[in-house]
């Protein structure tokens, strides 16, 4: 998901393993699940299931359901608890609830990103984790990223440098306590 590039400029790389290991380690910690936001996330959601990481999706159509069961299963899991309907505007969850969040900020879906970004920050919990990947079709630079996710409260939990000019390849935030 990161490149090189994102390493030499301080940005931690979010390979396969690397996401794993902080989300499944990040719901250990608070004893909650893992809350994916959006479209595109059923692999990661079976890798997770198949890893023993309890999950709760947010999708906008049917056909992420779809997709979601059949990734599921096919890694012998149980289907989690799905929300379908709107995430493009608002995010359908209470304020400060969902410790540790997924989303792909996918442009198709999320026509507002620095709002998509400001409601994960609402629906963060006080020390919560949210990892920002990036869309398909996303060419926002990385530090406009960061900015939106500082305005919204979300801070890198290590100190990093922000992503400047760099294309945006996903962003581990914590919200503030």
């Amino acid at each position: 998901m990161s490149t090189p590039a994102f390493a030499a400029h301080g940005c931690p790389l979010l390979d396969d393993a690397t996401l794993g290991a902080l989300l499944a380690g990040a719901a250990a910690r608070r004893a909650a699940p893992v809350r994916l936001v959006g479209p595109g996330l059923h692999d990661l959601a079976a890798r997770l299931i198949a890893d023993g990481v309890p999950v709760e999706a947010s999708v906008p159509h049917r056909r992420d359901v779809r997709a979601l069961r059949r990734a599921v299963r096919r890694a012998g899991g149980n289907v989690p608890p799905v929300d379908v309907g709107q995430v493009d505007i608002d995010l359908p969850l209470p304020a400060a609830s969902a410790p540790v969040m997924v989303c792909r900020l996918d442009p198709k879906t999320f026509a507002f990103p620095r709002h998509t970004v400001r409601e994960l920050g609402r629906a963060l919990a006080p020390g919560g984790v949210v990892v920002v990947l990036p869309g398909e079709r996303s060419s926002w630079p990385a530090g406009l990223v960061d900015a939106w996710a500082a305005s919204a409260g979300l801070a890198p939990p290590d100190q990093r440098e922000t992503g400047g000019a760099l294309p945006f390849a996903g962003a581990v935030y914590q919200a503030h306590d």
